[in-house]
């Protein structure tokens, strides 16, 4: 019976849009979406399992559970349930649909703008140079291009309309406010960060009205206004609602994910996360230093106000004073800063997050970005009356957004593939632990292992408290045979987390391998004891004491691992091998029945009913679900092989050999079954024509 082998974690953890996106669209699922969609049941799971989506996280894992970070998004992973269900899992549709949302962004975009009027500050012009600045930005090529940045996309549209619902609200009424907290309290179930577009409403209205002309009283007047409270009511309760889904509690997050937040030094995190602001203005400014993680080994902590970098610090913060001193003059810059700060203010540290920079969160505030560099544009092009130097002005312009469309068409293009994506990554941070991790991942997937072994010690030795690196390795090891190695690897894990439910089992399947059951049954018991209603751990335990004989003790932790996830197909394949062997053919038709139900194109359960339809002479049965499993894996010799042992026990002599040559086709080396009854049925073929020939 075959034995698994443990997946190896992953960490997670204007019309020219359309243009400049489109040859991405042929690329296929890359990093965070694998988790998230591809190996996320709740988005493969037919029919839609509506209780698991509304009660596990994004990434398919039980809100409640202490492993859980808590990023919940049901109507997300909902819309990506029913684009499976639509479409499979084909990325280029999902990523159309990006795009296509982009592009609606980028309308809603130009058309807010082009709304604003406070003191003349905004015009057409301004409006279209925005817009276009966000249609091609480069920093938004991670929200499009990765189909899990459909959140941040559908946020973005949410809030839009939000801002747009607030300017028409003199025509529209009163239950324009109703519609903004509606649009809120359903935003959160697509994006957390949607819990700002109260605030960001509240600061269009300030700005719409201009209420900043007025002495302060008269503002502060407006802020505690009866319809301010009541979003602050409504965006309170939200919070408590949201926070109770999750029973209060907070995710853990590793310290490598996100170092300045975990820091025990309060003066080293609160100067490296305002230093984190500076690097988000500067990769808004200038996008070319991107990356898909920004976690430990790319950003040096700040630990002492010496640090130069606080320079960019101080440039940052004098420039925001500026734009608040000089308000009353000229509100652009505080109505730029305020429509980009409002949408970060989740990701800004205030709240634990389990990254250091993330791209995708800059999309939304990137709109505020956009306005000022339109607005600032617009100001040197009034400010200078020479015909020579307008000219200068527009090809300047003209060349700022060749550059920015082909970066972002580089950028697209490294977000086809994960090797492609991983080694842009190496470029930018190539002290990352966590990019060398993901390459060596890569690699273990598919089989090159001298390069998985190569990066999995570079990980380890750039951050040795790399727990899921030292198991994987310890994995890797396991699989090429070096047990001693993987035991060793594996035990370094535990180490650094004497918790790691995942490394205790994968260290009782190395012990099981060495023969030495008794620990292995206590690595078993402890994964277990750290993750209750482990499913693969009951899986590999059965193993164990199948291994030994056990033969009932197995079958029971077979069957309670598929209790607890009817979706473990190497645990239905073992139990109906076992009552197979022990001759219980009616139960094995009835079991994998029932498996079929949970996993209905699994081709190695229908193989075993195929068998024990065969031995009961339910040969039409049999036959049927062999050519159905056949035309799924065409390329399986065993298929075409049994297929022939059926025709054989059917008389079907013909068809025997035929499926047979089949077999020997596909290859011969293996097809030794084939080749002997093959043999066989030939010699009585000729027998029987000799035997008529005598007659």
């Amino acid at each position: 019976m075959e034995k698994s082998k443990k997946p190896t974690e992953q960490t997670s953890k204007g019309n020219n849009s359309d243009e400049n996106y489109s040859h991405a669209l042929n690329g296929s699922f890359v990093f965070d979406d694998t988790v998230a969609i591809v190996k996320n049941v709740d988005v493969t799971s037919y029919p839609t399992n509506w209780t698991a989506i509304f009660k596990h996280d994004f990434w398919g894992t039980s809100l409640l559970s202490p492993e859980s970070h808590k990023s919940y998004r049901p109507l997300t992973t909902l819309i990506f349930h029913l684009e499976y269900t639509i479409f499979g899992f084909r990325a280029k549709h999902m990523k159309a649909i990006n795009v296509l949302l982009h592009c609606i962004n980028t309308l809603l975009v130009w058309q807010l703008l082009r709304k604003l009027r406070f003191e003349t500050i905004v015009s057409n012009q301004v409006a279209a140079v925005a817009a276009t600045f966000f249609a091609i930005h480069p920093i938004h090529t991670e929200a499009v291009c990765g189909v899990v940045g459909r959140a941040e996309l559908i946020f973005c549209t949410l809030y839009l309309v939000a801002l747009l619902l607030t300017y028409h609200r003199t025509c529209l009424g009163a239950g324009t406010d109703v519609l903004i907290i509606l649009l809120t309290a359903v935003g959160i179930f697509f994006k957390e960060t949607a819990i700002t577009i109260p605030v960001a409403c509240i600061f269009l209205e300030f700005a719409r009205t201009q209420v900043f002309v007025y002495p302060w009283r008269t503002q502060l007047k407006f802020i505690c206004s009866f319809r301010n409270a009541t979003y602050a009511v409504a965006t309170i309760v939200i919070i408590i609602f949201r926070l109770w889904l999750q029973n209060f509690q907070i995710p853990r997050f590793k310290p490598m994910d996100n170092p300045i937040a975990l820091s025990d030094d309060l003066l080293t995190r609160i100067l490296s996360q305002n230093y984190l602001y500076a690097i988000n203005w500067w990769i808004l400014l200038c996008p070319q230093w991107l990356s898909f993680d920004w976690a430990l080994g790319c950003i040096r902590l700040i630990t002492d106000i010496w640090d130069l970098r606080l320079q960019a610090v101080l440039a940052m913060y004098s420039l925001a004073i500026v734009a608040i001193i000089n308000c009353r003059q000229n509100f652009a810059p505080l109505f730029g800063l305020g429509i980009m700060v409002i949408p970060f203010l989740p990701a800004s540290g205030v709240i634990k997050v389990g990254f250091v920079i993330a791209e995708r969160v800059l999309y939304v505030p990137s709109i505020g970005f956009c306005f000022l560099v339109a607005q600032g544009l617009s100001f040197v092009y009034n400010s200078n009356p020479k015909l020579w130097l307008l000219q200068l002005y527009k090809w300047a312009l003209m060349l700022c957004f060749i550059c920015l469309l082909l970066r972002t068409r580089e950028r697209a293009k490294q977000w086809l593939s994960e090797d492609s994506l991983f080694a842009s990554a190496l470029k930018v941070c190539p002290n990352n632990a966590k990019v060398h991790y993901n390459i060596a991942r890569l690699a273990t997937d598919r089989f090159d292992r001298d390069k998985a072994l190569t990066h999995y010690h570079k990980a380890i030795s750039l951050y040795p408290q790399y727990e899921s690196a030292l198991m994987n390795l310890g994995n890797l090891y396991r699989e090429m045979g070096e047990l001693d190695d993987a035991e060793k690897y594996i035990k370094e894990a535990l180490a650094v987390v004497p918790d790691f439910a995942t490394a205790w089992m994968n260290l009782g399947i190395v012990q099981a391998a060495h023969k030495d059951y008794k620990s292995a049954l206590l690595s078993y018991k402890n994964a277990l004891k750290y993750r209750k209603n482990y499913a693969v751990c009951h899986y590999n335990l059965g193993n164990l004491y199948l291994d030994q004989k056990m033969h009932s003790e197995a079958m029971q932790h077979w069957q309670e691992a598929i209790a607890l996830n009817p979706r473990q197909p190497k645990a239905w394949a073992n139990i109906l091998t076992m009552l197979d062997n022990r001759g219980l053919y009616e139960d094995a038709i009835r079991v994998s029945a029932q498996a079929l139900t949970h996993l209905p194109n699994e081709t190695s359960i229908m193989f075993i009913r195929a068998n024990v339809f065969g031995k009961l002479k339910h040969y039409v049965e049999a036959e049927e679900l062999y050519k159905h499993i056949i035309e799924v894996e065409p390329l399986n010799v065993l298929f075409h092989t049994n297929l022939g042992v059926l025709y054989h026990r059917w008389e079907k002599l013909n068809e025997a050999i035929e499926s047979y040559q089949n077999a020997l086709k596909l290859n011969t080396e293996k097809a030794i079954t084939a080749r002997e009854n093959l043999s066989k049925l030939l010699k009585r073929k000729r027998k029987e024509k000799l035997s008529k020939i005598v007659l």
